[in-house]
């Protein structure tokens, strides 16, 4: 099993909620999406839409994330890659994620949480 490391910004509609739960008998799982900035090159920084990738947290992870996450929140995503393909265009999704909270990178004085 390939497994994947990304680090990003966790972003989702204005409105609604950064992160959404769903329930499959007792397995909670939780559901986001984070945006990479960082690597993708555009000769006008201002246009760099990045790099989407949608993430699921299951058990207790899943009601941790749900708890801690909000928009505009920094974290390092490991899990297994899976791509999906959607109205022609392919997206890689991260199935059974671990999710490690990041220092805002704005401040040098913010703590890090937990890994959950």
């Amino acid at each position: 099993m390939a497994t994947i490391t990304l680090t990003g910004k966790v972003v989702g509609k204005q409105g609604e909620p950064a992160v959404s739960i769903r329930e499959i008998k007792d397995l909670k799982i939780a559901s986001f999406s984070i945006n990479d900035r960082d690597y993708c090159y555009f000769k006008n920084k201002d246009d760099n839409p990045g790099q989407f990738y949608r993430v699921e947290v299951t058990g207790k992870g899943a009601e941790i994330a749900a708890e801690r996450l909000q928009r505009g929140s920094w974290v390092n995503v490991v899990g297994q890659p899976v791509w999906r393909q959607y109205n022609g265009q392919k997206f890689l999704d991260v199935k059974n994620a671990r999710v490690i909270p990041c220092e805002d990178r704005k401040t040098d004085d913010s703590p890090l949480l937990d890994a959950f």
